[in-house]
């Protein structure tokens, strides 16, 4: 499962002319299964899947998600698997100006997921600053712009340990990579949580094919 892809395929399909049995909603399927899609004029959510594994880092896998995000040890408020389908590991900081200042390792092993989480002070324009890191294929450990999966992830485990304000809130993300992502999350009534952004088309093109 991968959130960016998901509201970008489904943005991409409809702008090709694809047009949704319901009005304002979209199924999509992927490796977790029928993922929901909504429209709000440029804005697009998809429901958050449940978790694949949830529950506390051992000993040896906090000091290692530490070491590999180069977060200082003593900002680590919590350490805690949310996985949904890719393998993440969330370090809960004390505040954003800690998960900003985290300086990662540059190569990690194969399937490392790794983020980070810190509370933005009051009058910030965002809720929650967020960074997230993986290991490409040659090993490299990267940060991702905007993940929409890690949002997921977050979110789930916030609303569901009772630590935001209110039902709703906006996480910042990609400050480091040069981006400037901000993405909405909230949890309605019935208790699905869902995790949405602004959505526009930066490219196109086509394909010509021979005649056979």
């Amino acid at each position: 499962f991968a959130g960016h892809p998901t509201l970008g395929s489904c943005y991409a399909w409809m702008a090709a002319g694809g047009s949704p049995q319901d009005d304002g909603q979209v199924i999509q399927e992927c490796g977790v299964g029928l993922v929901e899609v909504r429209r709000d004029g440029t804005q697009l959510a998809f429901k958050a899947p449940p978790f694949t594994r949830q529950g506390p880092l051992t000993e040896d896998e906090r000091k290692n998600a530490i070491k590999l995000t180069g977060v200082n040890p003593d900002a680590v408020v919590e350490a805690v698997h949310v996985q949904n389908g890719p393998q993440w590991q969330l370090l809960r900081l004390s505040n954003a100006a800690d998960v900003l200042a985290a300086d990662p390792a540059s190569k990690a092993p194969l399937g490392t997921d790794i983020g980070l989480a810190g509370p933005c002070e009051q009058g910030a324009d965002a809720d929650w600053e967020l960074r997230a890191f993986f290991a490409n294929a040659t090993g490299r450990f990267v940060e991702d712009p905007v993940t929409g999966s890690f949002n997921a992830g977050v979110a789930m485990h916030l609303f569901g340990s009772g630590l935001t304000q209110g039902s709703s809130y906006r996480a910042a993300q990609g400050r480091k990579t040069g981006a400037d992502g901000l993405v909405e999350c909230w949890q309605e009534t019935d208790g699905s949580v869902w995790i949405g952004g602004r959505c526009a088309m930066v490219s196109q093109g086509g394909a010509l094919r021979p005649i056979a």
